[in-house]
């Protein structure tokens, strides 16, 4: 059983516009609705490669009602906490030569009593083993080293545990040991304080990163592929060439394939090809949407891996 944590849950919406021009009226061609946050997107996608899982977080409002819809629609397994508030939205705007524009909500604000409540209903889950995946940013009210409690907590238990995040909430959590953190490049470059100009300045970053106490370091790339540093052995995880429509939910189904794995006793080389795939399989869906079982076996075969020195 792969068990998500996402507690600043989102709600995506893409819209296509002709040209995005600020002070204007514009007209929306066509846009899309998805649940959204790092977590939920893993267990969604872990749901479509055949995997148990089930999801945990905080909902607000109308648009929490959207998300935890959603998730029943897709027969996604959920268990939230509601708080005061909305949960946030996110919009994408993309003009006629697919450029996107973003904006990010905050979120609502977490009280310590709704943490308090949520951990507890994760720990009676994690009683009887599986992965923990922790994911996303944190959300108002929660303080910035919450996820290394939890990934302690996780650890007593005998519970591997994957950590996708970054800034402070990854700083944390990498002191906890979580056996596994799937950082980007700008992500692992802020957790470092230095850039990572070119593939050996990353398998070098993936290194200190494992050195503080961490299982596997997978550094994403975006198209350029990812890095992958366990127990003294690295790869190279490059993705088939695609015609990326959005890179919206990419690095989370990339987790989601690595936990499949994992979670499933299978070897690092067969989390990065599935996850590899399933990253290439979100890019090329359109707007905010995750890729398709379907799509992710039609990506595998592209998926290559180089061992390196």
């Amino acid at each position: 059983m792969i068990v998500s944590l996402t507690v600043n849950p989102a709600v995506d919406q893409t819209v296509w516009v002709e040209q995005l021009q600020p002070g204007t009226v514009l007209r929306v061609n066509k846009t899309l609705l998805d649940p959204a946050g790092k977590g939920i997107n893993v267990s969604r996608m872990a749901h479509r490669l055949g995997q148990p899982t089930i999801a945990f977080g905080f909902l607000a409002g109308e648009t929490g009602r959207i998300v935890e819809r959603a998730l029943q629609s897709e027969g996604v397994q959920h268990e939230f906490v509601g708080v005061a508030g909305q949960t946030r939205v996110n919009v994408t705007i993309v003009d006629g030569q697919g450029v996107a524009t973003s904006l990010l909500g905050a979120g609502p604000t977490v009280t310590p009593e709704a943490l308090s409540m949520l951990v507890g209903m994760i720990r009676v889950w994690l009683q009887g083993g599986g992965l923990l995946v922790v994911a996303g940013t944190i959300a108002p009210g929660i303080p910035e080293d919450s996820y290394r409690g939890i990934i302690e907590s996780a650890h007593r238990f005998k519970v591997k545990v994957i950590l996708d995040t970054h800034g402070a909430p990854l700083r944390h959590g990498v002191a906890a040991g979580p056996d596994m953190v799937k950082p980007n490049l700008a992500e692992a470059e802020e957790l470092l304080g230095r850039k990572l100009p070119d593939l050996s300045a990353v398998v070098a970053g993936a290194k200190e990163i494992a050195g503080r106490g961490v299982g596997i370091v997978v550094i994403s790339m975006g198209a350029k592929g990812a890095i992958c540093f366990e127990g003294g052995r690295v790869w190279h995880a490059v993705p088939p060439k695609v015609d990326a429509q959005g890179t919206v939910g990419s690095g989370d189904s990339m987790v989601a394939g690595l936990a499949v794995a994992l979670a499933r006793g299978e070897p690092i080389e067969e989390g990065l090809r599935l996850g590899t795939a399933a990253g290439a399989a979100t890019a090329i869906s359109e707007g905010t949407a995750l890729g398709t079982a379907a799509g992710v076996a039609a990506q595998k075969r592209g998926v290559r891996l180089e061992r390196l020195e």
